[in-house]
């Protein structure tokens, strides 16, 4: 055999195992969707309103899923930190009280972005920094909330974002409504934030976790319900103080009322963390996730069983401010005579 057959054999087995490492990566890929029910969303099944309240036809004057402005990846930079001035000279067409409607279309919903927050105004300023720009280009009629815990005490973060639910409702007539991290940046403006039929968990890939899902019913960082699910779910647990949980509580419920935990796939969910110091963690979360069956009276319906203080609703131009004491921490316990002990899985 000649030397360039010799090559040409070499370079044959190398392309047929290319093509075949290519096949397996792309069939894994589509499994891992598959399984993880990652979609991107299409207009078809997707129910929005008209001039008339109807939701089956749509106008040609709504608003696109998908406007023509949307670029896709678009960079991230989490060294550079304008001031919160700054920022508000860079970000045009806001309200007072930093929500945004498109005059060009007609809305899709009527979105409320609700992010917990505590001594993080560095987070705070990124998220906003590229949140904004985001929205508006994707033409949402949007409100942002930030929801901030009062005091110096753990941090309860599924009972302050219920409080915000509560209070966001006596502003404005919210459909969707959008649980998000501080400290997670979106990096693909195609990654639509609106409510779908099934609740959406709109942040699969996170840098700091090498953009793959960790596990498949896992709700955390940024999380789309609409009012309907929110009701059926009952809101967040109000029993959690410290960092943990919370969240996985939170699939339980949705999936205990029969619902699908949705996702963009990993392409279009991309997220960049902000590093940062984790929270205390719930001391008793394990205990509280054991008998998660509770949630038809631990959630949005039971906060009047809980003293708290609005000390400040004001709108800024940027987000409108909701500041609550929610009073000291305690360890929750429940009546485990009277809830099914049904275990948190990963799956």
């Amino acid at each position: 055999m000649t030397m360039d057959e010799i090559i040409v054999k070499e370079i044959s087995k190398f392309c047929i195992f290319s093509f075949i490492s290519l096949v397996i990566i792309y069939l894994s890929q589509k499994r891992y969707e598959y399984i993880g029910n990652q979609f991107d969303l299409i207009e078809s099944n997707i129910k929005i309103k008209n001039l008339n309240g109807s939701s089956n036809k749509i106008q040609h004057t709504t608003c696109s899923l998908y406007p023509e402005s949307l670029k896709g990846i678009f960079p991230v930079d989490v060294w550079t930190i304008p001031s919160l001035n700054h920022l508000k000279k860079e970000i045009k067409n806001l309200n007072e009280d930093g929500s945004y409607k498109p005059s060009m279309c007609i809305p899709r919903e009527k979105l409320a972005i609700i992010i917990p927050y505590r001594d993080r105004l560095t987070n705070l300023v990124l998220l906003l920094k590229y949140l904004h720009p985001m929205l508006q280009k994707q033409q949402r009629d949007y409100r942002i909330f930030v929801i901030e815990q009062y005091g110096n005490d753990i941090f309860n973060k599924g009972r302050i974002m219920n409080i915000a639910v509560k209070e966001a409702l006596k502003l404005d007539n919210f459909e969707c409504f959008i649980f998000h991290d501080v400290d997670l940046i979106p990096e693909n403006d195609k990654n639509i934030y609106e409510c779908f039929s099934q609740p959406r968990h709109l942040c699969p890939a996170v840098d700091e976790l090498r953009y793959n899902l960790m596990y498949y019913n896992l709700v955390g960082g940024v999380l789309a319900l609409n009012l309907e699910q929110l009701n059926k779910t009952n809101g967040y647990s109000n029993l959690y103080w410290g960092w943990g949980a919370e969240d996985d509580d939170m699939s339980m419920r949705i999936l205990d009322n029969g619902y699908k935990i949705t996702r963009p796939t990993n392409k279009i969910g991309r997220y960049k963390m902000i590093l940062h110091g984790k929270r205390t963690r719930a001391v008793n979360r394990f205990e509280l996730l054991e008998f998660w069956k509770r949630y038809n009276e631990d959630g949005l319906s039971s906060l009047n069983q809980f003293k708290y203080d609005i000390k400040v609703n004001k709108n800024e131009y940027l987000y409108t401010n909701i500041t609550v004491d929610i009073g000291p921490a305690v360890t929750e316990r429940i009546d485990t005579n009277k809830v099914k002990h049904t275990k948190f899985k990963f799956f």
